[in-house]
């Protein structure tokens, strides 16, 4: 069990991050949000953070404090000049949950890592927050104890709807026709289906193709005219050699084998189409 007096300092939002600040509330500990430039950290910028600030549901982050000396637990996040007590992650090597499998996605996921901290047995939920951050294509295989995959599409369905404002049943429609269109680009020699032209892009393609349980490559023009080629829901093995392709090349890389995802950018390259 974790002290009463720690205070736990998160990371950028997204559906376990919303749950493990729900769970921490509910646990009578302080927490606040990682800031970078006096505004929530991003998940490009949780590892740089140089403050911390509260965000209400008003969506307004309001500057807060966290003594120097007081005992903090980091999740998904670092802020510069602080030395946690404890860190909750599965992002990087080292981290507690980078190497754990499919199997064991509660150790793996940084909400199973918090509720590991403060001594509490998952709800069902809590099952599928977990599974499906950590290694979701794995998670829709069947391969995660607890999990059932078609409870997993409708919460992560709803979620989605929610967000973007679509109905359920639209999301639904969507995911499933991507998943079919994944199955039938799948190429026996790469062994992955390849969506390589950004313009044409299925909607719901990566919750698609972790449906479908079949390793994916497709490439995202980003506004700043960047190119990002991704690779999801592979084996060890077939990460390892997307990550060391384009490191060959040159570029950016971020992903964790383990876990069955991969990323690379081409600054300031947009595609050839």
């Amino acid at each position: 069990m974790i002290d009463k007096d720690v205070t736990f300092v998160l990371g950028a939002q997204d559906p376990e991050m919303r749950e493990i600040e729900r769970v921490v509330d509910s646990s009578g500990r302080a927490r606040v949000h990682a800031a970078k430039g006096k505004r929530r950290c991003s998940p490009q910028t949780a590892y740089e953070a140089d403050a911390v600030v509260n965000v209400g549901p008003d969506m307004i982050p309001r500057p807060a404090l966290l003594h120097p000396k007081a005992p903090a637990v980091f999740v998904e996040c670092r802020l510069v000049g602080r030395e946690p007590v404890a860190r909750v992650d599965h992002h990087h090597p080292g981290d507690a949950g980078y190497e754990q499998s499919a199997e064991n996605y509660l150790r793996g996921s940084s909400l199973g890592q918090v509720l590991e901290l403060l001594e509490r047995e998952p709800t069902e939920t809590q099952r599928l927050l977990a599974a499906s951050d950590h290694c979701l294509t794995a998670a829709y295989r069947g391969e995660c104890p607890g999990v059932d995959p078609h409870e997993l599409l409708f919460l992560r369905a709803s979620w989605q709807a929610t967000v973007s404002g679509r109905t359920l049943s639209d999301v639904i429609e969507g995911i499933l026709d991507a998943a079919k269109r994944v199955r039938r680009h799948y190429d026996s020699e790469w062994r992955e289906a390849r969506f390589l032209d950004p313009t044409e892009l299925p909607p719901d393609l990566p919750e698609g193709a972790a449906y479908a349980g079949v390793p994916v490559r497709y490439r995202h023009l980003l506004p700043e005219g960047i190119l990002k080629e991704m690779f999801k829901g592979g084996t060890p093995e077939a990460v390892q050699a997307f990550m060391a392709e384009h490191e060959a090349g040159g570029r950016r890389v971020y992903g964790n084998p383990y876990r069955g995802y991969a990323g690379a950018y081409w600054p300031g390259r947009r595609a050839t189409m």
